[in-house]
């Protein structure tokens, strides 16, 4: 084959790649927040007294969310959130239970890294990299973040970064999603995902802390609090242009009134409509996984297998949302 003809298939490949790894993250997200949503409806304190107290329907309705929050083909174990649901995703991750939000992230992470070998022959040429490659396209994290470390160690921290650049933060990534601590979890989610998560109490500082140390940016030298700054002609403002000062009476804005009744507040949504929304979305991302194509095997000889592995994911983002959309129905308007 020409060598025209092999880049334009190479980069064709890295392209259908990259295509895969955006849709993963943004199915990734979604499951995670689908599945926030719908801890904090069943392990929190209304849903439960209500479907004790009253039975039926609603008690119904909730043990179906618990069962969709733990169910091996759909969500695997997916607690996520605050108080009972922080304790049971803790509680999971200690007992080595699979989550489908992480699953996904990880998959998207895995094909990154092989879009940065596809997009990159030269590497080929190194062997430190390949087996770094090797590891991560046979699914051996650990070995693969433990080799990448060794290359640090031994070659240097710049050689390693120049050598695997793009995909060493994906490495790590993928590592700390995987392995049996749970308080790093926040920064690979951030990295496979592109949201930013807050890390966990007693490891980091929250916003408001750092909102508090924080002074900001500095002031123009010589200006005080008060956004003025002192010079030969006295203090003078500065950020925008002078404005007469309004007298007192002026100062604070005049409400119109109008005749008639006041505008009555929005409805406040209700958390069965979050679950039938999260279980449209679910479901779209579930077409989307299915329906994104892969690099021809021919071409990739693991293409079929991450094939394979994407369409097990859409079809448990799928059977989630049945789960949410049937826990909703039943909960239903009461």
């Amino acid at each position: 084959m020409p060598d025209a003809a092999t880049a334009a298939s190479t980069d064709a490949d890295v392209d259908l790649l990259d295509d895969l790894c955006r849709v993963l993250a943004e199915a990734a997200d979604a499951v995670g927040e689908a599945a926030r949503h719908a801890s904090g409806l069943a392990l929190g304190a209304r849903l439960p007294a209500a479907a004790l107290a009253r039975g039926g329907s609603r008690r119904l309705g909730w043990r179906t969310l618990l069962r969709t929050l733990t169910d091996p083909e759909g969500l695997g174990w997916g607690p996520r959130g605050r108080g009972v649901a922080r304790a049971g995703r803790f509680a999971g991750l200690l007992a080595g239970r699979e989550s489908l939000a992480i699953s996904i992230a990880v998959c998207g992470l895995r094909t990154r890294i092989r879009a940065v070998g596809a997009s990159r022959p030269e590497l080929l040429e190194d062997p430190d990299a390949v087996a770094v490659l090797e590891a991560v396209g046979e699914g051996r994290q650990a070995e693969a973040a433990r080799l990448f470390r060794g290359i640090m160690r031994e070659r240097g921290t710049e050689h390693a970064f120049a050598l695997l650049g793009p995909a060493f933060a994906d490495i790590l990534a993928w590592h700390a999603l995987t392995d049996a601590n749970p308080f790093n979890d926040h920064a690979g989610w951030q990295v496979a995902t592109g949201r930013a998560v807050p890390a966990e109490p007693l490891l980091g500082l929250g916003a408001a802390v750092w909102a508090f140390c924080d002074p900001g940016p500095s002031l123009p030298e010589g200006a005080n609090g008060q956004g003025e700054s002192a010079g030969p002609g006295g203090p003078q403002r500065f950020g925008g242009p002078a404005r007469p000062d309004r007298p007192a009476a002026h100062r604070h804005p005049v409400r119109a009134r109008f005749p008639g009744a006041a505008p009555r507040p929005a409805a406040r949504p209700r958390p069965v409509d979050g679950l039938r929304g999260h279980a449209s979305v679910l479901r779209t991302h579930a077409v989307r996984l299915r329906a994104t194509p892969v690099a021809p095997t021919r071409r990739d000889p693991r293409a079929g297998a991450l094939r394979a592995e994407v369409d097990l994911l859409a079809g448990r983002c799928a059977t989630a949302a049945n789960g949410f959309a049937l826990a909703a129905a039943q909960l239903g308007e009461r």
